[in-house]
């Protein structure tokens, strides 16, 4: 069964708007390519391991936790 992604989708590209440009260049594209395949996912998460402090103004393992649920708890598309 199909997951929807698309709240997913539309944090990271919230995450993406924190990035340098560089980043945002190299970024953006997995997100905008996510098919919900977990080997994707991990890849997404490894990234914002890599972005560190700027993917938040708070604790980013807060931000690593949300993306996380979201990932897991895509409802079915209808």
């Amino acid at each position: 069964m199909e997951k929807d992604f698309e709240p997913l989708k539309t944090r990271l590209r919230e995450i993406n708007k924190l990035l340098d440009l560089d980043e945002q260049a190299y970024f953006g594209p997995l997100v905008e390519k996510f098919s919900g395949d977990t080997s994707e996912f991990q890849r997404i998460m490894r990234d914002l391991g890599k972005f560190g402090p700027k993917i938040s103004d708070g604790s980013k393992f807060e931000v690593y936790r949300e993306v996380q649920h979201l990932f897991h708890n895509a409802a079915p598309k209808k």
